[in-house]
């Protein structure tokens, strides 16, 4: 193997030798993007290129303003052989053709002298994977097989720790390293050790921030033979070989892998084994992270709206539907979900799926009642770019992300015929053309459609299908309404109230005897999405240790007539009616109620009626 370089022989950093990539551009100048930088002022920015083709290594002025020189004469462009002597500026060098990797003092760490056995850059799209001419050697089988297995474990780790520990594990034992560790590079640029193995590496070792800082730098994986001095201290001095390899991704640096060795020296498969292996902990390690972000949301998201894993109910008509759950859950047909609003038709719809047998698959939900009509069908069915005024991008629709899971349509009376006629399609297992498209898409999604409206009715009145009602009606399932389910009142309001507690930082906080009673008899009509309303509300505005009933803040606002036909629920509320429009003046209200002072005395003491 051939080993190309140049010395420098005049100028800055004489000695200074700089290894050549046989497979791209070396760039010599004063700017930073340069491979060869020199700190000369009668340097170019980028003055000359080296660079490899089929005959051979050539050296080419890059329009310098000083122009470039080789063997002492003026040229644009020069064959390089060995020996040849390359001037820029004021500085010369050498160029080489070696057998053996080149000696080098690091500018990392200039107090240590070094042996820059392999410089290679890192590009985080590569697969990190060895090329299958070379499965022909038994190590690179043994070594792709590691690494398939490696991919597999990282697959299947979800939390940033295991995933760093799984890896730099499987790197000691393959290498036979010293020691293996991990340098993060935080958001602020600060270099902070996360991972060692084996764990314990000594008091006052550290991993090498220099050597760490120039590969994150260059994104480069170096391999760097040192040779310790007699009165070496803790640090890389202490050991005869060692691997840096950064961990790119797109257009990030998360840190760096190393790999020291006290004795000996690695061989050219274990560098090109830690080089893959770092590129595959660099794609899972992303990967680990947003997975921990999107966990963290979901449990934040849960903690705030006070949700369940489970359909929270013990009346007879939640256990009939809990039961009719799980049967229809192992079903395939498309299942219609009826009940009024804020009694939990989303919830029942995730309950279907949980138990289905796509649980591990999307579920998708959508409001059809919040798409305005015109972008309907390019919500759910997807459209290309330009297919009417502001489709500036193709866009996926609903249907499409969810394939091979299950859509949960809710309000889905609120289509347009035309979407409808396109859902009846897919249900019927025909293919659908984006809006704009001329081609055809099948997906495999199960339906849950939910509506608190008559779709009989819209039936008749010709603005639902019937062919596409009885399709989506194959199971029906109906959530009662709240005040129906009895005993189911008092177990959703300690539900909700000891969450707003902990949520709200009131844990002493108590419920009154005379607000729960108003809670137990009150009707609901904004159901279970009302309830949970109430209780966040009184949480907040209670002013003492107690929720009283004059917390509750309950709202009457658009309850139709029938609400109730307890006698008491209309006493309570014509009595506060005719004391508000009296301005509290009790004998004011009997007149307007038709009853005599004493009766109606008697009765606000009997319902706790704030005058």
């Amino acid at each position: 193997m051939v080993y190309p370089y140049v010395t420098v022989t005049s100028g800055n950093r004489v000695g200074k030798s700089y290894s050549l990539d046989p497979t791209d551009e070396n760039r010599i100048g004063r700017g930073a993007e340069c491979d060869i930088v020199i700190t000369d002022p009668l340097c170019s920015r980028v003055h000359a290129i080296l660079v490899q083709d089929t005959d051979g290594w050539w050296f080419r002025d890059d329009k310098s303003r000083n122009g470039s020189f080789v063997n002492g004469q003026k040229v644009d462009e020069a064959r390089l052989i060995e020996g040849s002597v390359i001037r820029v500026g004021s500085t010369e060098f050498a160029f080489h053709l070696a057998t053996q990797p080149i000696t080098a003092t690091s500018p990392a760490e200039a107090h240590a002298t070094q042996t820059i056995v392999k410089n290679t850059p890192i590009n985080p799209t590569d697969t990190g994977l060895i090329a299958w001419a070379d499965l022909q050697e038994s190590q690179h089988a043994r070594d792709l097989l590691l690494l398939y297995q490696l991919s597999l474990k990282l697959l299947r780790s979800t939390e940033p720790d295991r995933v760093i520990r799984t890896a730099l594990e499987l790197l000691h034992e393959r290498t036979n390293a010293s020691l293996v560790g991990f340098l993060w590079l935080s958001d602020e640029g600060e270099l902070k050790p996360k991972h060692f193995v084996p764990q314990d590496p000594g008091e006052g070792f550290s991993l090498s921030e220099s050597l760490t800082r120039m590969v994150c730098d260059k994104r480069h994986a170096v391999w760097i033979a040192d040779e310790p001095p007699e009165d070496s201290s803790q640090s890389l001095d202490d050991f005869a070989d060692a691997v840096c390899v950064p961990l790119c991704n797109k257009d990030a640096t998360l840190g760096a892998v190393h790999v020291y060795l006290k004795h000996g020296r690695f061989p050219q498969l274990d560098f090109e084994f830690t080089v893959s292996l770092a590129n595959i902990l660099s794609s899972a390690l992303v990967r680990a992270w947003q997975q921990a972000i999107l966990q963290a949301d979901h449990n934040r998201l849960v903690n705030k709206s006070a949700d369940s894993n489970e359909l929270l109910g013990e009346s007879k008509p939640m256990v009939e539907l809990k039961a009719k759950i799980s049967r229809v859950a192992r079903a395939s047909g498309c299942v219609l979900i009826r009940g009024e609003s804020g009694s939990g038709k989303e919830l029942v719809a995730r309950a279907l799926h949980k138990a289905s047998s796509q649980a591990d698959r999307p579920l998708l939900a959508v409001n059809c009642a919040a798409i305005p009509s015109e972008l309907m069908e390019s919500q759910l069915f997807g459209h290309k770019r330009g297919a009417f005024t502001g489709a500036d991008n193709d866009h996926i629709g609903w249907f499409q992300q969810a394939d091979s899971g299950t859509l949960f349509l809710d309000e889905v009376g609120e289509m347009t015929l035309e979407g409808q006629a396109k859902l009846l399609r897919i249900l019927e297992g025909h293919p659908f053309q984006p809006v704009g498209s001329s081609q055809e898409i099948s997906v495999d999604v199960r339906v849950i459609a939910a509506t608190n409206r008559d779709l009989r009715e819209f039936v008749k009145e010709k603005r639902f299908r019937e062919d596409l009602y009885y399709r989506l009606s194959v199971f029906e399932l109906y959530i009662p309404p709240l005040r129906e389910r009895g005993p189911d009142i008092s177990l959703l309001l300690d539900f909700f109230l000891e969450h707003f507690k902990r949520q709200h930082g009131r844990p002493q906080l108590q419920l009154a005897d005379a607000a729960r009673e108003k809670l137990l008899s009150y009707q609901w009509p904004g159901n279970v999405r009302q309830l949970r309303n109430v209780v966040d509300s009184a949480v907040v505005m209670a002013d003492g240790e107690q929720i009283q009933a004059i917390d509750l803040g309950l709202r009457d606002a658009g309850s139709n007539d029938l609400e109730s036909l307890r006698i008491d629920h209309w006493e309570r509320k014509l009595i506060n009616e005719s004391l508000k429009r009296s301005g509290g003046n009790v004998p004011e209200a009997a007149k307007l109620l038709g009853i005599g002072r004493a009766t109606l005395y008697r009765k606000i003491d009997e319902y706790g009626i704030e005058r």
